[in-house]
């Protein structure tokens, strides 16, 4: 996984600050330790989280780890898409 302790760290105590209980995935690129560069892809499983929400984490993790191109999925944690499918079973929970 190529995020620091601190940059995840950040990512779980920006979103647990309006879902103690939202499962965080690290999926995409930067699951892979070979590889370089990429953005930062994280899944939140959460049966709260709103669009103004995830906009308000983005903002809060682009002071704490800089701005980095980040992009946050948000889906229910009942929601079974195959892309929920996909990036769990290829990501780090966090």
């Amino acid at each position: 996984m190529r995020l620091s302790e601190f940059e995840v760290k950040s990512i779980k105590e920006s979103i647990r600050v309006f879902d103690s209980d939202a499962l965080v995935y690290l999926f995409g690129s930067r699951t892979d330790d070979s590889k370089k560069g990429g953005d930062i892809d994280i899944l939140v499983l959460s049966e709260k989280l709103t669009s103004k929400e995830k906009r308000l984490i983005k903002l809060d993790l682009y002071d704490k780890i800089g701005e980095q191109k980040i992009d946050i999925i948000i889906s229910k944690n009942g929601v079974k898409s195959s892309f929920v499918k996909l990036a769990v079973s290829g990501g780090i929970i966090l």
